[in-house]
């Protein structure tokens, strides 16, 4: 009887004793953050991962070169103005010079060249022409002799026209304005790429950190249990196989905890290096749990991806690039021309005074005419090969079409399921949660065995490593949806914008 009563006493204080170093733990766990510890949300991490962050920063490096790039050809379509100038070129050498009878000789030159240049061009992409103004003065200095000589040209104007070739700064100009289009788009979806990162990065270290907090847990719940489990064999409760199953659980909940703390370390830094912060402050994150509870249209998502997509443009630029090439083969083999013209007023004189005194006119005119006449079928091969690579092109577009439409409408749907299955992990987590409560406590009166517990405690693990992974899904879901279509679904606006 006296045994009895002990051992009731016995149960009663074992029960108090885990309960209490629980809550204790509890307590002691949740509360001992450092005072400088930063604690952020999914949103703060993306909006701080896209300002500084190393894969927004090498989007906005590319784009700002890009576009930098698209603004230099831009310029050169506008007037160009250069001035050119040669300091004197000192000549000394042997020659050959023609006399006035028609024979040659060879005559000792020194001689220095001088000359100054000021131009004015433009280039007319819709049709090709080179218009150009010139004005420019030479001057020549025989060193033997002591004699100077000046060549001016006050005013020249140029004309440069190619007929019934192919056009190559019309099609530079359009291929030029289709990457640029492309380049902001592509900017806008590296962000949400960036965003699609972080959002792992931050889940998987949200995780690590709840890793270690659960192993640090459970590894003092097992190493209670492993008490209790030695109090009951000492007084004969259980048998030599359930105490060492115990030690055994006890045990491998230690080499999880240290597990834990390696790969907590691991994510932290990834995490700290996603979102650009270089300091060692203590962070803290917490996913919000509050989901978005929208209903997404496929159909209504597939043309917001044509509108917006960078692909749509990459595709016209391949086209373009395919028809470019068949316009070049054929252009190569066939008849052109093209004309060159100049006017304007010139003069020479022995100082610098009488060179800009009675201008004498200068005119050019030429026409040059390219007439393929046996090839071997050069021409014909070059174009059917262009024009086979077109057919790739197009099919490869079409392909690339497809692959688009069904990952949209795989994410839709997707994206859908996730929003039922976040509720129902948390659902789950919280029953596991309570199953496990309760068949703790009914292990410390007696009522189960130990292997029972241990299932229960695995299935409580189980599925909270499961609400935390399908919010991550859930999450990284919605931003490369996002990423698919360049629309915020939350806000329902483009993210595509006008600079």
């Amino acid at each position: 009887m006296t045994f009895l009563f002990f051992l009731h006493l016995s149960k009663k204080f074992m029960k108090s004793f885990f309960t209490s170093s629980l809550f204790i733990f509890s307590v002691f766990l949740f509360s001992q953050e450092p005072a400088d510890t930063i604690s952020l949300t999914l949103n703060d991490c993306i909006r701080m991962g896209q300002q500084n962050g190393p894969l927004a920063t090498m989007a906005r490096a590319s784009y700002n070169g890009k576009k930098h790039r698209y603004q230099s050809s831009v310029a050169r379509l506008f007037p160009q103005l250069s001035l050119t100038a040669d300091a004197p070129q000192f000549i000394r050498t042997i020659n050959s010079i023609t006399q006035p009878d028609g024979s040659s000789t060879f005559l000792l030159q020194r001689q220095a060249q001088s000359s100054l240049s000021l131009a004015l061009s433009q280039q007319i992409p819709w049709t090709g022409t080179e218009i150009s103004i010139y004005s420019g003065l030479n001057r020549l200095d025989n060193l033997e002799t002591k004699a100077s000589f000046y060549r001016s040209t006050p005013l020249s104007f140029s004309l440069r026209q190619p007929l019934f070739s192919i056009n190559t700064m019309a099609w530079n100009y359009k291929q030029d304005d289709l990457n640029y289009q492309s380049s902001h788009r592509e900017f806008v979806e590296a962000m949400e790429d960036a965003a699609i990162d972080i959002t792992n990065k931050f889940f998987s270290y949200y995780l690590a950190m709840m890793n270690v907090s659960n192993a640090q847990l459970n590894l003092s719940v097992n190493d209670t249990l492993f008490q209790v489990s030695k109090g009951r064999f000492n007084v004969g409760k259980i048998a030599e196989n359930d105490l060492l199953q115990s030690e055994l659980a006890a045990l491998n909940a230690r080499t999880q905890y240290e597990n834990a703390l390696i790969e907590y370390d691991r994510a932290l830094q990834n995490f700290r290096f996603s979102i650009g912060v270089n300091n060692t402050s203590p962070i803290h994150v917490l996913p919000d749990e509050v989901i978005y509870s929208m209903n997404i249209d496929p159909s209504s998502a597939l043309d917001l991806a044509r509108q917006n997509r960078s692909d749509m443009v990459n595709y016209q630029l391949q086209k373009l690039n395919a028809d470019r090439s068949i316009r070049q083969a054929e252009s190569n083999n066939s008849f052109s021309m093209s004309i060159s013209a100049n006017i304007g007023l010139n003069q020479k004189s022995n100082t610098f005074d009488e060179a800009y005194v009675n201008l004498l006119d200068q005119q050019q005119f030429s026409v040059q005419v390219q007439v393929p006449l046996v090839g071997w079928g050069t021409g014909s091969h070059a174009v059917e090969a262009a024009l086979a690579e077109k057919s790739r092109v197009e099919t490869s577009i079409e392909s690339q079409r497809f692959t688009l439409e069904q990952e949209v409408k795989y994410q839709v749907q997707r994206f859908r399921q996730l929003q039922l299955q976040v509720l129902l992990s948390a659902k789950a987590d919280t029953v596991a949660q309570r199953r496990f409560d309760v068949t703790r406590e009914r292990f410390v009166i007696g009522k189960i065995d130990v292997t029972n517990l241990f299932l229960a405690q695995s299935e409580k693990d189980n599925a909270y490593r499961t609400r935390i992974q399908t919010l991550w899904d859930y999450w990284t879901t919605y931003y490369r949806l996002r990423r698919l279509t360049l629309y915020d679904f939350a806000l329902q606006r483009p993210l595509l914008v006008k600079e």
